[in-house]
């Protein structure tokens, strides 16, 4: 690039060169020529003026050693030739055509100067000079140009030879060098040089460039290995988000069913059986009101501890949900290795949770499918184990059972329950019967319990025994609890306007629905709507709110206690009743389960137990009310050792209003 540069430049100058000089010759030659035939033209003015064709001939002929004049001669003003002199022999006459001074042709330059006399023209001298030497010396400036031109570009060439050493060579290393970089892509390499120039700096500079680079792709490349850590620890939590229970860490429902497949497949390989043992809490609705959902979070997370480690290598224990759970048996020899799993994990129940300060007895529902005899697909094999589950709760609390085929009939039962529990109170189902309860020092009949029904149009009567556990699992008791409030209320004022005004009513309420303000609130409203007194009102709770108690739950029994009602526990005896829990409940009447009541006559434990209970009842100040009297040794019993109050079949079965009325007046 430099030497086109430098050439361009050359030839530029070269051409001015050559123009300037050829054009200063060509001044000058004219110049000189025009004087000389200027003194000439003075010096004919004699032989003008006489005319003297002589003496202008002499003249010219002095002129033929002039260099360049071929020809001279002397015109009159009129044009006429006076006299001339030619070198060249033989050449014609010249002829004066213009007066024009200087004139060129291709090979002469013509000039001409008139010969003035007192201020006239009298003549012109004429002289026709040789052009040839002008044009020789036009050549030797156009060698010598030439020949400047090539030495000029010589130089030129070794000029950017050095400059392309000095200047180009570092930036092309420089070159060589980033292109080594970008293909090994390693900053560590720099360029060396010792020059202090500003190819020097600039290769200084090249190297702190080099430098921020390095730093910066050291700080990608540790961010890189950041956000691939990153990356790889959010692939883990999303695979554990997916795949286990955020709360108890055990696998979920999708885990559960990609190893019920891969199980199902290796027992079909290996005609092997396998398990699914379907568990559920009992009561852990009740414990989760009472106690709130961080208690009930708490629990949950026991039960999985206690579960995992009953586990066997190879076995899978995943929480569905809520509080179920459920357990993957594989490589069983026969259905009973299920059944001693399922016992092993309700015996290890028996041991009481510790939750911080609260201490519960939780138990569970086991319902067991085993494949391929009750389904060979996880859907069904879940789905049976949930119906048995369902069955071994109708048993009691801490029960298995396997699956049958004709649960799918109870199951389909139970979920039509369920369907026309939810719309029982709108399609007014139910209705309430009251059953006696005879105090033993006067034999009268001045309390009763009230009774929930449900005769629904398309099943009939339904047992409570069947929907009121439905109820509690789906949470609709809370809703038909104060339906049964509002009934209850209502016939108090209907009986007081009959003239049965010292009659008091007992009504079961759920244990979970004493932390909901609610029930306050509408006892409050229904008592003063129907205006009746609340000591006409019995609020019955069973032991299951001695599971655990709550201050929220003591506050709320207080405020009932305050309103003028009366508590009393119900199925005293049966479940974790102790006299710290009774010291701290504001009761009023204990209710002794008839189970201790129904072998009375032939079992000394059992008249052990009554005759204690009647003792520990007044000894705290309190009524005690046995049911299920149902013969008249339990009744002789019972008046013999001072109890309060007795109701059953012996006396009076449940009663419509209208017979209590009758019952009580008679």
């Amino acid at each position: 690039m430099m030497t086109i540069i430098i050439m361009s430049m050359l030839l530029m100058i070269s051409a001015l060169f050559y123009f300037k000089i050829y054009g200063d010759i060509e001044t000058y030659i004219t110049q000189k020529i025009s004087s000389e035939t200027q003194l000439h033209a003075l010096n004919s003015v004699t032989s003008v003026v006489n005319k003297d064709d002589n003496l202008a001939t002499e003249y010219t002929q002095q002129l033929k050693d002039h260099e360049t004049i071929d020809v001279a001669a002397v015109f009159l003003a009129n044009s006429s030739l006076l006299g001339y002199t030619s070198k060249i022999p033989g050449s014609p006459v010249p002829e004066l055509t213009s007066t024009q001074r200087i004139s060129l042709t291709k090979t002469h330059l013509i000039a001409v100067e008139p010969i003035i006399d007192d201020r006239k023209i009298i003549g012109y001298f004429y002289t026709s000079h040789e052009l040839t030497r002008l044009f020789n010396n036009k050549q030797d400036y156009i060698v010598f140009i030439i020949l400047v031109f090539f030495a000029s570009l010589v130089i030129a060439i070794i000029t950017a030879g050095f400059f392309q050493k000095l200047l180009t060579l570092p930036i092309r290393r420089m070159v060589r060098h980033i292109n080594a970089i970008y293909q090994s892509n390693n900053f560590e390499k720099r360029l060396k040089s010792k020059r202090n120039d500003e190819v020097g700096r600039l290769i200084a500079e090249f190297n702190q460039m080099l430098d921020a680079v390095q730093e910066r792709e050291n700080e990608l490349t540790m961010h890189g290995k950041q956000l691939q850590r990153l990356v790889e620890v959010r692939t883990e939590q999303l695979y554990q988000k997916a795949h286990f229970d955020s709360l108890t860490g055990l696998p979920n429902r999708y885990l559960l069913v990609d190893r019920l497949h891969q199980a199902i497949s290796k027992s079909f390989r290996n005609k092997t059986n396998l398990a699914l043992l379907f568990l559920d809490l009992d009561r852990f609705k009740i414990i989760n009101d009472n106690l709130g959902h961080q208690n009930g979070d708490l629990l949950l997370k026991e039960v999985a501890k206690r579960l995992s480690k009953l586990a066997r290598e190879g076995d899978t224990v995943a929480r569905l949900g809520g509080d179920e759970f459920v357990f993957l048996l594989e490589n069983l020899s026969t259905p009973k290795d299920a059944a001693r799993t399922a016992r092993r994990i309700i015996d290890s129940f028996r041991t009481p949770f510790r939750l911080q300060e609260h201490i519960l007895h939780v138990s569970t529902s086991i319902g067991i499918s085993i494949y391929p005899d009750d389904g060979t697909d996880d859907k069904v094999l879940l789905k049976n184990a949930d119906i048995s589950m369902y069955h071994a709760k109708e048993k009691g609390p801490g029960q298995f059972s396997f699956y049958t085929q004709d649960m799918n009939e109870t199951s389909m039962e139970r979920l039509a329950i369920e369907s026309n529990l939810r719309q029982a109170i709108d399609n007014n189902e139910f209705y309430l019967v009251y059953q006696p309860q005879m105090r033993l020092k006067d034999n009268q009949f001045k309390n009763v319990e009230a009774l929930l029904r449900w005769n629904n149009k398309e099943v009939g009567n339904i047992s409570p025994g069947i929907f009121i556990p439905i109820a509690e699992e789906t949470g609709v008791i809370n809703q038909i609890d104060l339906w049964v409030i509002t009934k209850v209320c209502e016939q108090i004022k209907s009986w007081q306007e009959q003239g049965l005004t010292d009659i008091t009513v007992a009504v079961n309420v759920s244990a979970g629905h004493l932390i909901s303000d609610t029930l306050l609130e509408h006892l409050k409203r229904q008592i003063l709507i129907n205006q009746i007194h609340a000591s006409q009102l019995e609020i019955e709770i069973t032991e299951a709110v001695f599971v655990e108690h709550t201050e929220r739950t003591i506050a709320t029994l207080r405020s009932i206690k305050k309103l003028g009602a009366k508590i009393a526990i119900d199925d005293f005896g049966t479940g974790y009743s102790s006299l710290q829990y009774i010291q701290n409940f504001p009761a009023d009447t204990l209710k002794l389960d008839g189970m201790f009541i129904r072998d009375l006559e032939n079992n000394d434990s059992s008249q052990g137990i009554v005759r204690s209970s009647i003792i520990l009842a007044h000894s705290l100040g309190l009524e005690l009310v046995t049911e299920c009297v149902e013969n008249q040794f339990q009744l002789d019993f019972l008046r013999e050792h001072h109890c309060d109050l007795v109701q059953g079949y012996l006396l009076a079965k449940p009663m419509l209003p209208h017979e209590i009325m009758v019952l009580c007046n008679s």
